[in-house]
């Protein structure tokens, strides 16, 4: 009895919990042919500047890893970047994104398909995202205001 009380009262604590800026709530499922059934690096980017957001719509995934690291070293404190290796057939689901102490004026999903093509996202508001990790793809759903 006394372990389900303390189960409670964390749970409690959990839901409690401040809700973070940009993105509220993310599911990500990768399709059992996901990427030609091979792992898919998705990576969330918050941004906090409107001219580093302008910078990054206009990069593809290809180009956003290829130069990320040195993105956020020149960013300084204006980006957060969260990021997963998915696999096929793998689902993970998030309550809220890492902690990121500015607002974000942007929110993009990048994802490294051996496919071509952008492989980016916009997110729109503060909504809940469900981003479906197809054979050749990726498709963002929610996200609205």
């Amino acid at each position: 009895m006394r372990g389900v009380v303390i189960a409670f009262l964390l749970l409690q604590g959990c839901a409690a919990a401040a809700p973070v800026p940009g993105v509220d709530a993310l599911r990500i499922e990768a399709d059992d042919a996901a990427n030609g059934r091979r792992p898919v690096a998705v990576d969330v980017v918050r941004v906090g500047d409107a001219a580093l957001a302008e910078r990054l719509d206009g990069l593809d995934a290809a180009a956003w890893f290829r130069t990320r690291v040195a993105l956020r070293r020149e960013a300084g404190g204006r980006i957060a970047i969260a990021s997963w290796e998915v696999v096929p057939g793998q689902t993970i689901a998030l309550h809220s994104l890492p902690p990121y102490d500015a607002a974000p004026v942007a929110t993009f999903v990048y994802a490294r398909y051996a496919t071509p093509g952008a492989h980016r996202a916009r997110l729109a508001g503060t909504a809940p995202v469900r981003l479906r990790l197809g054979p050749d793809g990726f498709a963002a759903e929610g996200g609205a205001p």
